[in-house]
């Protein structure tokens, strides 16, 4: 299998509509997976108005994936705002010297993942792999830095920006420092953890929706807090617990030396109740559907067409900008 592959230039609008069109297959399929859910039918109108208000590019280009695909824009929104209503644990990301390493963790049912190679009128290019429907979340600007994201929830958790809106208002950030103001927007609706790596810098902005802590030199980040945040933060979970402890031994004991090195770290299968590699059965299963590597001193990024310890990678080539070209 070859992974989709969208080019997309100009306007917010113009951007979306072109992802929509390129993935509207997988986009459709996704939409089949996700009309038995108990979460279907929530008011998402609150959330959506909030994202008008706060990060009016990226909902046009919400907007603009239900035009290209052929659906409504009040599928593209529930698309866009799943896990405002749906608890789910996504995503491993890992970081040595200058590759980020992220396992994109999410439902085996919504396997179909393109990858969007943008070229916006109004902020830096960037590569970004992604799930289709959902938009560019993890990647490599080329301003120089990559980001990867990692789900986290909390007891303060509100009706809000929703969190793919703020990670792709970060993602498009014209600085690694714009990039953490954008993580810290005010009106989230939630947190990520954000890590973000340029060549000279490695941080993890960790949000909920009314606290941000910024993490300077981790390596690794599951789906539980590392910053003291007890007051909303809840125990971590095995699963997320695991993934951390072994992605931390891999980088003790293995630390790559190459890219490809790199990609092979996602592929791992040790650990329990969950690894990195994730491999589980039925209608609402977890996997891991694509692997991301990112070199910020090259510009160079590997995807996987599926999960990584089988899929084919293939590699991309950002153009990065001359501040941020380290020799």
């Amino acid at each position: 299998m070859t992974i989709a592959v969208v080019h997309t230039h100009g306007t917010a609008r113009e951007m979306g509509r072109a992802q929509g069109s390129a993935f509207a297959g997988g986009i459709h399929e996704a939409l089949r997976f996700y009309s038995g859910f108990e979460h279907q039918g929530a008011d998402l109108g609150p959330y959506i108005d909030a994202a008008r208000g706060a990060a009016p590019f990226s909902a046009e280009e919400t907007e603009g994936i239900a035009e290209g695909a052929g659906i409504s824009i009040d599928e593209a929104w529930w698309l866009n705002c799943i896990e405002e209503v749906a608890d789910f644990e996504a995503c491993t990301t890992m970081v040595h010297g200058r590759w980020l390493m992220h396992a994109e963790q999410w439902y085996a049912g919504h396997p179909a993942v393109g990858v969007v190679i943008a070229h916006p009128d109004y902020g830096p290019d960037f590569i970004s792999p992604t799930s289709v429907g959902f938009l560019p979340a993890v990647g490599l600007n080329s301003s120089g830095f990559a980001q990867g994201i990692d789900s986290l929830w909390a007891r303060d958790d509100r009706v809000g920006v929703p969190r793919v809106v703020v990670s792709r208002e970060s993602l498009g950030a014209p600085t690694l420092t714009g990039a953490i103001a954008a993580a810290c927007m005010p009106g989230r609706a939630g947190g990520y953890a954000h890590t973000l790596v340029s060549a000279t810098e490695r941080v993890v902005v960790e949000t909920s929706a009314t606290t941000e802590h910024v993490l300077r030199n981790t390596d690794v980040h599951t789906n539980h807090y590392l910053s003291p945040a007890p007051d909303v933060a809840p125990r971590p979970s095995k699963g997320s617990a695991a993934r951390l402890a072994r992605a931390l031994e891999l980088l003790r004991d293995s630390p790559p030396q190459t890219i490809d090195e790199c990609a092979k770290l996602l592929g791992d299968h040790t650990g329990t109740p969950q690894s990195i590699c994730l491999h589980e059965n039925g209608r609402a299963a977890e996997a891991t559907v694509f692997g991301m590597v990112c070199d910020v001193a090259t510009g160079e990024v590997v995807v996987s067409d599926g999960p990584p310890c089988m899929g084919r990678w293939e590699e991309f080539r950002l153009p990065l900008s001359e501040a941020a070209v380290v020799e």
